[in-house]
């Protein structure tokens, strides 16, 4: 029987209550969906459309999981207000979502997880959704994962899952559309603009120059397309460098809808630095040549660096870095800065990195570094910055190369050293 997607979403509200029940037995047979901590538009989204894809083919209820705090979201407006018009359009609300930190996801998997550690399949099955193998953090989650829906590297864990769909696209949400495409001819409207959002922001609306779209990206935005209905949603928010200036997801086309959506996450200038490195995080756990495991983080932050030192200093920002290592642990952390600034009266896109190092692992330091710099990112010595024995500044020439291809890159040096 097919369900509705205005039916699922109005089942949302019951989850948390769902996951926080006292036993298995009284949750019965489950499917989680998570995407991955950064959680990003792409992310969002691709956990509730693949959920949603889910109950298509089983009865069994798949709840996505939000992966980060509630509180969080007012870091993301383009997520907060693309949920908040699409859900209310299908009936539900951004209060019915289950984030991560609203249930305790350790204590939901140990009461499917017996005395003698035997995994029960199909009593409780994991997806993952624009990740590909659990964070350091919830590792926990590997021997319940049943299927992998990601545009990541493969990392290579998870194998004994029955869907690994791993594909470098564009976005994760092309794959759950074309996913969803197989089960049904249609979606709701308000679905369909809810996944054509992240492809058009992940694939700077299909521009061929940006060079992020792939054949997958493009055939899910036709296939999307004809079915939102483009005048429906209402709610604005507004424009970062003018107050008086509202934006709204009430677009006429994909390119309107694609510049808002653009436009509300890059409004981060009045997020504190704490808030900067946090708001677009990932952490892993690296072995090196000797077998010590690193932890490593990447920072992934929408404000050129120029501009966050003309902000804050670079003393204030090297605190911050330092500050952030020490409260997640970290062996190195990376910080990537990305957007467009003014060069020589023109503004360009352009990419930064800074790379910092705990005081334990100062003694590879240096092999990083070499490992870095002499790799495909073209890294440059920022001019103007002085770099100090544990944080380093680089301009980086390759500007095509983002997160997914960044971390690769550095878990391959960790893994040399």
């Amino acid at each position: 029987m097919t369900v509705t997607f205005s039916s699922f979403v109005k089942s949302l509200a019951v989850n948390t209550a769902r996951l926080s029940s006292a036993s298995p037995w009284s949750a019965g047979k489950l499917t989680l969906v998570l995407g991955n901590e950064s959680a990003d538009l792409d992310s969002m989204v691709s956990s509730i459309s693949l959920a949603y894809t889910l109950t298509q083919t089983s009865s069994v209820p798949a709840i996505p999981i939000i992966n980060t705090p509630r509180a969080d979201l007012s870091l993301r407006p383009d997520c907060n207000l693309l949920l908040t018009t699409t859900l209310a359009l299908s009936g539900g609300s951004l209060h019915d979502l289950t984030f991560i930190d609203d249930i305790d996801l350790s204590s939901v998997i140990e009461k499917y997880t017996p005395a003698d550690n035997y995994v029960v399949p199909g009593q409780l099955d994991v997806w993952l959704t624009d990740h590909n193998a659990p964070t350091s953090t919830q590792m926990f989650l590997e021997p319940f994962v049943r299927g992998i829906v990601d545009h990541h590297v493969d990392e290579g864990r998870c194998l004994g899952a029955e869907t690994r769909d791993i594909e470098m696209v564009g976005s994760c949400a092309s794959l759950v559309a074309r996913m969803l495409r197989e089960r049904e001819d249609s979606v709701d409207p308000a679905l369909a603009k809810m996944i054509l959002s992240p492809v058009l922001l992940d694939t700077a609306n299909l521009s061929p120059t940006a060079n992020k779209a792939t054949d997958v990206d493009r055939a899910a935005v036709a296939w999307l397309l004809p079915q939102v209905q483009w005048a429906q949603m209402s709610a604005t928010t507004h424009d970062d460098d003018d107050a008086d200036s509202p934006i709204s997801l009430d677009a006429q086309n994909t390119t309107e809808l694609y510049r808002a959506l653009d436009k509300l996450k890059g409004q981060v200038s009045d997020l504190s630095a704490r808030d900067l490195l946090r708001k677009d995080y990932k952490q892993w756990l690296v072995s090196d040549h000797s077998g010590s495991q690193w932890n490593v983080g990447i920072s992934s932050v929408g404000y050129r660096l120029k501009k966050w030192v003309k902000r804050d200093g670079q003393e204030a920002i090297i605190a911050a870095v330092e500050q952030w290592i020490g409260e997640r642990q970290l062996d190195i952390a990376l910080v990537m800065t990305h957007g467009k600034a003014k060069e020589k009266g023109v503004k360009t896109y352009g990419r930064d990195l800074v790379v910092a190092f705990s005081e334990r692992r100062m003694d590879k330091s240096g092999d990083v570094i070499a490992g870095l710099t002499a790799s495909d990112l073209e890294l440059t010595g920022f001019p103007k910055l002085q770099s100090t024995e544990h944080v380093r500044f680089y301009e980086q020439q390759r500007t095509d190369a983002s997160r997914k291809q960044v971390f690769p890159t550095l878990k391959s040096v960790i893994e040399s050293v």
